[in-house]
């Protein structure tokens, strides 16, 4: 018992012993037996053999790995790979491994890059703390050390500032020169635009200088009795009290418009003159005067604009059918179109609303038939107005009654003319229903309801006449024949369709845009993919027109119109002015000329040459009897329908209210 007492005691002593024995400190590892050799390598890349990163990697047929010198001396002395034993039956049977290669320069190149930046920041963390140390050591300093050691340091402090100065003046070099090129540039850039601007000033010269010399003022002639008056100007004298061709009332379906001051004096003032030579020049330079001095203005307004349009054009960035030698008559054309019109007349003022009492009457489309006597309005009312265009205009008084009225079963967002059937009409509503109707008798004569949501747009063919289109919410564009039931082809997209357009002399080709910010240019042959898709707006396409056969101009609810030509895939030109974001606002063109409606309850009008609007003309803001206490800010109306009367200067607007003006631009 005594020795077993012993041995636990001295068991017990030797385990506190070890216990309280302190541990030792591991070694860090080394290579090569060699001491501080240590360094961070990455196991991916160190060679099985020397434990180093591989140098010169060679692989063998078994698939691994090695430095060249050390797989050659190994297979020296033994015919089997380092790592798994496999037999290799001849020394030149490895293969460089150049992937491996690059990938240990790269990793060699960073670690050299750490090493050096390390031993930087250790050779200054040694000479501060070594300066540290002298300083605040207990040496013996006597003045002359304190006066030596301050000229040194003085000194070096005068080369750090000489040096920091030094890169100072090298940086404010580069930026000199960086400057100077970029002035020189633009001075170079400005020289080649006033040797263009001299050229083209000399050439207009000569045309003025050409048109006086051939249009000069003969000598006085014997004048009739009463042609001093017309010299004088005072042609409403002069002017013959019988009816003629251009005071005759305007018959229903003509293209004649009402006359303005402007067009009806001046074509009187040269009817009248015509037989007195010499005379017309001077009775109509008051008014070229005032036309000349209202374009000045409007030039002024849209100066920045028009000198983009203008250098853009001389300089080689013309349409395809216009060569460089026609560039300035091109430009000349556009300044003409740009400069045209000067404002508004209001020609008359409908109401697509039911009652007093209505707080809704939006009005989704308008749409002249084939001739343009009739015009229909259609909206979320659910029923279809027609109206004959000559009546409207020559009544006295703003109450016009339609002459047919179609009630829908759901509210309407699109209705169509056909253009080859003078009474067929085409509607699409939010049901998915297109219906076709006689717009003169009021009945329905087919009804397609294949679209499985919101019907948004429908389209006739202008080659075909049997031939429509619709798209919808449900991401399909169906085709359509006036004779047939069901649709007789589908386009499949792959977001919401908001419109559809034809190509107006194509039977084929087709434009649709949709929710996923693009228009899709589509040959009808081929409806696997489509010819182009143009790209470029922000938010959901709302409307496509075609401006003529090869330019297509796209609204958006990100506030923009896009010009697109259908051999392009870029945009030509960005318009922007009018305000859009979450509505359909309507667009039309006429041409050279595009309208579109804002959501600041304004018609916006722009030329296709230039990016911003021309003429803008506001709506008034109409209250119902249940709303005439609400504030102007408080309105929320927008221009909601758009439509050219094609041919003329007239423009047919709808806003929110079911307000219509029908409106001509007047030059």
């Amino acid at each position: 018992m005594a020795q077993m007492s012993s041995s636990n005691s001295t068991s017990s002593q030797t385990s506190q012993g070890r216990a309280g024995r302190r541990r030792k400190r591991p070694h860090p590892p080394v290579y090569g037996g060699i001491m501080n050799s240590f360094s961070d390598k990455n196991s991916d890349f160190v060679c099985p053999i020397c434990f180093d990163t591989i140098d010169e990697a060679f692989m063998t047929k078994c698939g691994h790995t090695f430095c060249y010198q050390c797989i050659t001396r190994s297979l020296e002395e033994s015919n089997r790979c380092p790592k798994c034993n496999y037999i290799i039956d001849k020394p030149d049977q490895i293969f460089p491994n150049f992937l491996l290669n690059e990938l240990v320069q790269k990793v060699k190149e960073r670690t050299g890059q750490k090493k050096s930046k390390m031993v930087l920041e250790s050779q200054l963390h040694e000479a501060g703390s070594g300066l540290q140390e002298l300083l605040a050591g207990q040496h013996e300093w006597d003045l002359a050390d304190v006066n030596y050691l301050l000229e040194v340091l003085t000194l070096k402090k005068q080369m750090l500032e000489a040096d920091s100065q030094a890169i100072q003046h090298e940086l404010l070099k580069d930026f000199l020169s960086q400057v100077k090129r970029h002035k020189q540039e633009q001075l170079d850039q400005l020289t080649r635009e006033v040797k263009l601007i001299d050229e083209d000033m000399k050439r207009v010269s000569e045309m003025i200088a050409s048109h006086n010399r051939q249009y000069s003022k003969p000598a006085p002639l014997t004048l009739l009795p009463g042609a001093e008056r017309l010299m004088a100007g005072e042609v409403d004298h002069a002017v013959p009290t019988t009816p003629t061709a251009k005071n005759a009332p305007v018959a229903v379906g003509s293209d004649m418009e009402p006359s303005t001051s402007h067009d009806e004096s001046c074509d009187q003032t040269e009817g009248a003159q015509d037989g007195f030579n010499g005379s017309q020049h001077g009775a109509k330079h008051l008014w070229c005067s005032t036309s000349l001095a209202s374009r000045r203005k409007r030039i002024h307004q849209h100066f920045d604009d028009l000198e983009r349009c203008y250098f853009s054009i001389r300089q080689g960035d013309l349409p395809s059918d216009a060569g460089t030698s026609d560039a300035l008559d091109y430009f000349t054309e556009s300044l003409a179109k740009f400069t045209k019109f000067s404002g508004f007349r209001c020609l008359a003022t409908l109401s697509y609303a039911t009652d007093i009492y209505s707080s809704s009457s939006i009005v989704s489309s308008i749409e002249f038939d084939r001739d343009f006597d009739y015009f229909a309005i259609a909206g979320v009312t659910k029923k279809i107005k027609v109206f004959e265009y000559g009546m409207v205009i020559r009544d006295v008084v703003d109450i016009h009654c339609p002459v047919n009225e179609m009630v829908c079963n759901s509210k309407i967002s699109s209705i169509c003319w056909s253009s080859y059937h003078k009474g067929l009409l085409a509607s699409s509503d939010y049901e998915g229903t297109v219906t076709l109707w006689d717009a003169f008798t009021g009945s329905k004569t087919r009804s397609f309801q294949e679209h499985e949501k919101r019907c948004w747009s429908v389209d006739f063919n202008h080659v075909d006449p049997k031939l429509l289109a619709s798209g919808s919410d449900d991401a399909k564009v169906k085709l359509w024949s006036t004779d047939m039931e069901h649709s007789v082809a589908c386009l499949e997209a792959k977001a919401n369709v908001c419109c559809v357009k034809f190509n107006p002399e194509s039977r084929c080709h087709l434009s649709f845009g949709s929710a996923d910010h693009c228009v899709h240019y589509y040959d009808l042959r081929n409806t696997t993919k489509p010819i182009t898709v143009f790209k470029g707006h922000r938010k959901a396409v709302s409307y496509t027109k075609f401006i003529n056969t090869e330019e297509i101009v796209s609204a958006s609810t990100d506030s923009q119109l896009k010009l697109w030509n259908i051999s392009k895939p870029h945009c030509l030109r960005t318009f922007k002015g009018h305000i859009n974001e979450k509505n359909f606002v309507g667009l039309a063109s006429n041409g050279d000329y595009i309208a579109c409606g804002s959501e600041n309850n304004s018609l916006y009008l722009y030329y296709k040459g230039l990016s911003k609007q021309l003429l803008t003309f506001k709506f008034d803001t109409v209250r119902s009897v249940l709303e005439k206490d609400k504030k102007e800010d408080d309105a929320n109306e927008f221009v909601s329908a758009v439509c050219w009367r094609t041919g003329s200067n007239v423009v047919v607007a709808a806003n929110s209210q079911g307000t219509i003006k029908v409106r001509w631009y007047e030059p």
